[in-house]
């Protein structure tokens, strides 16, 4: 009668697995899904919560202050620079330079008159331009102008050192300017870092847990199957009983109270039965498929479902049902 039961439906037919199956989807959903997270390292803390607003990442106090301190130091050295004219520049250098020579060229001036005294050349005048010793006088002293010149000379050759001190500068603050702006992205830098760590890290939890969860559905998947196959055979052997086929169940395993009431010319035996399903209404009367193999096997078929089967339409069958 339990064969019979599952045989017409009477059974579990899939739904319950069915219904088992998606409850136990739904109990492992929360663990598949991108869900809220926070990951916190030295270098800060990154969140991700959908009822926020999304994604966030936020640098420790140490790294803020440095990016404040690097933003704030590279906008000031390049503001320095777009104000910053090199030929002015030459031009301060060239005076501040000029202005600490010139306690030297006093001192060198004041020597070379105390040196000229004591050679009593202090007095001797050539014709020429009013400088030296023999300023006012039209004439110069040699030694003095010698001096001169090479004064002269000294601060000549201050302004190519100047300038080029001056574009040295100029280069000096763009390295600065840029160099701390390059260091102010790169501590930015750390909060996409930061982000990706935390978007990696539930990547592969909700990868692991989508795994698993295959793993956990598997046997549902399996078991539909088979019962999917076990409901086609049931449509099958049920059409074959219920709708009288040529081709019928005659297995003495789906049969009760076997009684023997006639035999056919060739000897094979007639019986009446009774289902063991009370719910089949179908003729109770025919042969043992398990005898008829024994005399006429090609009247016999195996179904799916490993009980036999009796073609009625055998020559040596006809008029049995």
């Amino acid at each position: 009668m339990g064969f019979f039961k599952d045989l017409l439906g009477g059974g579990d037919t899939g739904t319950g697995t069915a219904r088992e199956a998606m409850a136990k989807a739904n109990e492992l959903a929360p663990g598949i899904r991108f869900n809220p997270w926070t990951v916190r390292t030295s270098t800060g803390t990154t969140a991700y919560d959908p009822a926020t607003g999304g994604y966030r990442s936020e640098l420790s106090s140490p790294f803020q202050q440095y990016l404040t301190q690097a933003t704030g130091g590279a906008q000031g050295f390049l503001s320095q620079l777009s104000q910053f004219d090199p030929r002015q520049r030459t031009q301060q250098i060239v005076e501040q330079n000029a202005a600490l020579l010139d306690p030297l060229f006093a001192q060198q001036r004041a020597k070379q008159a105390g040196q000229s005294f004591m050679s009593g050349r202090l007095g001797l005048r050539l014709a020429g331009e009013g400088v030296g010793a023999g300023e006012g006088s039209g004439m110069v002293n040699p030694d003095f102008f010698g001096l001169n010149v090479a004064q002269s000379q000294a601060l000549a050759g201050l302004v190519p050192q100047a300038s080029q001190q001056a574009y040295n500068e100029m280069g000096q603050l763009a390295q600065m300017g840029t160099g701390l702006m390059s260091s102010a992205m790169g501590v930015s830098g750390l909060e996409q870092q930061l982000l990706s760590l935390g978007v990696d890290a539930e990547t592969a939890r909700s990868a692991a847990n989508t795994a698993a969860a295959n793993v956990v559905m598997q046997p549902y998947g399996m078991m539909q199957q088979a019962q999917a196959a076990k409901a086609g055979n049931r449509a099958a052997m049920g059409a074959g009983i219920i709708k009288g086929a040529a081709t019928a169940f005659s297995d003495m395993r789906l049969k009760d109270n076997i009684t023997h009431v006639d035999t056919l010319p060739n000897g094979i035996k007639l019986y009446t039965w009774e289902w063991n399903n009370a719910t089949i209404q179908e003729p109770t009367f025919g042969v043992l498929a398990q005898e008829v193999l024994e005399t006429i096997p090609e009247a016999v078929v195996v179904h799916d479902s490993g009980y036999l089967m009796v073609d009625y339409s055998h020559p040596e069958l006809k008029g049995v049902h």
